[in-house]
């Protein structure tokens, strides 16, 4: 089922015309998750995202589904607990998006923690996760860290752990809740931005929203509004109530990420570094480059753009230089190819001692108003099924009871996400489906992986995409393993708008191979306008230029 720029124009008409149970307002992971479970409850819901779905925290995550060791040092044991149990779940309903990943904690001869300390706390993270198909963590020496990871700074090293948790693609997994939410019934669509309520005897009527594409005002009939505005929480809320909330809703705190070459960082597993100042750091392999993040620092200036400083690029380039040796020589400013920096929306209130944003909790709060109004803050990536039922849970409350009597319980627990739906049972499905495409087809194994592990058993699809492109089966930019048959298919299936939208987001080429895309925007801009058979490729270009030189390192002393 196509959900493209194509479809923008019957979309916007059903919200002009129809009356929803639910308008939920941001097109993040929370979300996304809450209009997917909201449709296949049975439930009339529309979701408006007054940018790209996913342009905000949710594009801009470490792409780590994961329980939190940190959180369960800070004692935040319930969060471990659903966090693991929610990871297991995803890697089970959505193997493609959800990827186990080893993670090694090495024990230098200065760390805060000694080994057997590790080894009791991995324990208890192993036992939180009981029953759900966990790979247990194990002690290891050093010589036996080295095996598995010969980037570590060998002088120093004491030994270490290793563990797993999950890798995944936040973006995609924000579009795979959109596309299932899409095909049953929901209405989403982007760059609609939330203004206000209409409020009649005490309840929500409806709301008034823009189309920032043309300016046009429109009002979209509605029983109940789910605010999940992650760090624009409490702008939704000032939109809501026509002036400033009694207190604010979220703390911001900014989280850099920074990608090297693999050339230059050739990981072969994630490692978990301590910073000097006590902050975790992770340095994750990517198959085309490695990625080291995050920082975690109060944050008060642009929420839309949150700058990455040279500050943050020193520092986590420091961290990785103590932990890691780098190919050739220590890793320095040259060698980031690209960045990224988001808000972490922390919901206040979770903890006494939230001055501090690394130690505050990811725990979500929400509120709920009789008027019709739910709202969710905070919360992480790992546990976004769970906060998505929560708050619609609590929005179904409000419904007139003729509209919560016959709804269907919540089944995003069971159901698998696109791409899963067709995978082969038992262990290892993708590595089996990949196969099985290449053995069915004259898709070569190497391309049928990279296929199947970026889109699932949607890979059979892509490659006819591939197949249909006179250049399909070709790298978009060479070193980098995305072809044009993929952008096909993501220009059909995953609604992008703008060479952004496409080329940052939906597919990483930006991240991947840095200023190496403007060489090709050109000609991308131009395919995108032949494909929607609108739009001007000048333009294109243009916004995704600008979008590079807003997201490029600053220096922070100079202004």
């Amino acid at each position: 089922m196509s959900f493209s720029l194509h479809d923008r124009h019957d979309l916007i008409a059903r919200l002009k015309q129809e009356t929803f149970d639910v308008l939920v307002v941001g097109g993040g992971v929370t979300g996304a998750g809450i209009a997917r479970d909201a449709a296949l409850r049975g439930l009339r819901v529309a979701l408006v995202e007054m940018d790209d779905f996913s342009s905000g925290t949710s594009s801009r995550s470490s792409k780590l589904i994961h329980g939190g060791l940190r959180y369960l040092e800070q004692g935040d044991v319930g969060l471990v607990f659903e966090a693991v149990r929610e990871r297991q779940r995803l890697m089970k309903l959505a193997p493609h998006l959800a990827k186990a990943q080893s993670f090694i904690v090495p024990v230098f001869k200065k760390s805060r923690h000694s080994v057997l300390l590790l080894d009791l706390g991995l324990t208890l993270y192993d036992m939180l996760a009981a029953g759900a198909g966990v790979i247990r963590h194990r002690a290891m020496r050093a010589s036996r860290l080295l095996e598995h990871e010969p980037l570590l700074r060998a002088e120093t090293l004491k030994g270490g752990v290793r563990y797993y948790d999950a890798q995944t693609d936040d973006v995609r997994l924000v579009m795979a809740n959109l596309r299932d939410a899409h095909r049953s019934g929901a209405v989403c669509v982007s760059r609609m931005r939330f203004d206000s309520p209409r409020i009649d005897k005490g309840k929500i009527t409806a709301v008034t929203v823009t189309d920032m594409t043309t300016d046009e005002q429109l009002e979209v009939r509605c029983q109940s509004v789910v605010l999940a505005a992650g760090p624009f929480a409490d702008d939704a809320m000032r939109r809501f109530l026509g002036r400033q909330a009694p207190r604010p809703i979220i703390k911001p705190s900014k989280g850099v990420h920074v990608v090297v070459a693999r050339n230059r960082l050739p990981l072969s597993e994630a490692i978990l570094m301590t910073a000097d100042d006590g902050r975790v750091v992770f340095a994750l392999p990517w198959p085309h480059a490695s990625v080291i993040g995050t920082t975690d620092t109060n944050y008060e200036g642009d929420l839309t753009n949150p700058r990455c400083s040279f500050d943050d690029v020193d520092y986590l380039l420091a961290c990785a230089n103590s932990h890691l040796k780098a190919r050739g020589k220590p890793l320095e400013r040259a060698d980031v190819v690209s960045t990224w920096s988001g808000i972490r929306p922390l919901a206040i209130g979770t903890r006494d001692d939230a001055d501090k944003t690394y130690n505050t909790s990811r725990e979500h709060v929400i509120h709920k108003d009789p008027a019709g109004l739910v709202m969710i803050a905070g919360g992480k990536l790992t546990t976004y099924r769970v906060m998505a039922e929560e708050a619609l849970d609590a929005a179904v409350t409000l419904l007139p009871g003729v509209r919560q009597d016959g709804l269907s319980p919540c089944s995003t627990g069971d159901r698998p996400l696109p791409g899963a739906d067709n995978l082969p049972r038992g262990s290892s499905p993708l590595d089996h489906f990949a196969k099985r495409l290449s053995d069915s087809t004259e898709c070569s194994l190497s391309l049928a992986e990279h296929l199947t592990q970026t889109y699932g058993s949607d890979a059979a699809t892509v490659y006819e995409y591939c197949q249909a492109h006179p250049k399909g089966s070709r790298q978009v930019v060479s070193g980098c393993p995305i072809r044009w048959g993929e952008v096909d298919w993501v220009l059909n299936h995953e609604a992008p708008l703008t060479l952004v939208d496409l080329a940052v987001r939906r597919l990483p080429l930006y991240y991947i191979v840095g200023d190496k895309l403007l060489t090709k925007a050109p000609e991308i801009a131009e395919h995108m306008t032949e494909f929607f058979g609108q739009g001007d490729a000048a333009e294109l270009q243009a916004e995704l230029r600008q979008w590079i030189d807003d997201n490029r390192p600053y220096d922070s002393h100079a202004e």
